[in-house]
């Protein structure tokens, strides 16, 4: 049995519904945007705020003074989901969804799991579950994508969606949801 479950995901691939299903499935604590809420309180940041910056690549300082941390905040939000994350981790029965937590928990039993979907298959979940305007959906996944996979790789050094990285890999426009989170438990009992 697998202690702790790490999902990264696509944009509009149903990740989320996937393990926040699982997790009730498993009775499992399910961190998701409850980091980010968690990350406001720590930082006094407003959730506006914090969610712009989740998951997004720092940009590192070019001049540091000697003897002292620069950090950016994009830096200091992803130290501290680091630290939520791995503080979560101290009890077993948990489903970290993005925010690199396949990287921080790499040492702990976890399964590593990706859900991807076609562009059609997601385009339509961006409209239909994400309320996306249609005119605007495309280019708001693309964006997600692209954030997610090099906050991913920078932060991993391994490639996002790779099958050498992940453990299993779920293309949620070929099964249902439910077909989903039954393969999980199955996976996660056995």
């Amino acid at each position: 049995m697998y202690d702790f479950i790490t999902i990264e995901r696509k944009y509009g691939s149903g990740g989320h519904e996937i393990a926040d299903k699982l997790a009730k499935k498993l009775n499992y604590r399910l961190y998701d945007r409850g980091v980010v809420v968690e990350t406001c309180k720590r930082m006094g940041l407003s959730y506006d705020m914090v969610s712009g910056m989740d998951e997004q690549t720092p940009v590192k300082a070019i001049f540091k003074v000697p003897g002292q941390e620069h950090l950016s905040l994009e830096e200091q939000i992803f130290n501290t989901e680091t630290d939520i994350i791995k503080e979560a981790a101290e009890t077993p029965g948990a489903i970290f969804v993005g925010r690199c937590a396949s990287e921080i928990l790499k040492d702990k039993k976890v399964l590593r799991v990706f859900i991807t979907a076609e562009t059609a298959y997601r385009l339509e979940r961006a409209r239909n579950v994400e309320k996306i305007e249609a005119s605007k959906a495309e280019e708001v996944m693309r964006r997600f994508d692209k954030k997610r996979e090099k906050f991913f790789t920078t932060n991993s050094k391994a490639k996002w969606g790779d099958t050498d990285y992940f453990d299993l890999i779920i293309n949620s426009g070929k099964i249902t949801v439910d077909d989903a989170v039954a393969m999980l438990e199955a996976l996660v009992k056995a």
